[in-house]
């Protein structure tokens, strides 16, 4: 074989072995949550196809740490609220601050966990802040 494939066949070899394994594709979110959303706001962090539920905890918590929209003392409160493989997952909030609706959800189907998330941001924001409840995250994770 000349060296040029050798070299090729390296390249492609080292790049599969590096890459997370395809089948074996986990996700988590991370969320802040503090007593009083709408005073305190809110912190999420995801993480989607990592090769380990681990690595997906550890990037999922580092985002939600990070996350600027939100006081510290909210981002200290992040925990892993869903472990998820090959699933959709949609976040809904009253994008308006100082409100409380928030929700999400993660279902086999994009469309089954927008419409929970959907209902639960309903459920939190009150009655006279319902109807402003909108998707503002929707991703899936692949195996």
């Amino acid at each position: 074989m000349p060296i040029a494939g050798v070299f090729c066949a390296l390249i492609v070899l080292a790049a599969t072995a590096l890459r997370p394994d395809a089948g074996h594709a986990d996700a988590a979110l991370a969320v802040g949550l503090p007593a009083d959303v709408a005073k305190q706001g809110v912190a999420m962090g995801y993480a989607l196809n990592y090769a380990s539920k681990e690595a997906a905890q550890a990037e999922a918590l580092k985002r939600c740490r990070a996350f600027r929209d939100a006081p510290q003392a909210t981002r200290d409160m992040c925990k892993i609220v869903e472990n998820f493989r090959d699933r959709c997952m949609a976040i809904a909030l009253d994008p308006d601050t100082g409100t409380t609706g928030l929700g999400w959800s993660v279902s086999k189907k994009q469309e089954l966990a927008e419409e929970i998330a959907m209902e639960r941001c309903a459920d939190t924001a009150g009655k006279k802040r319902r109807g402003f409840c909108r998707i503002t995250f929707t991703r899936c994770d692949k195996k």
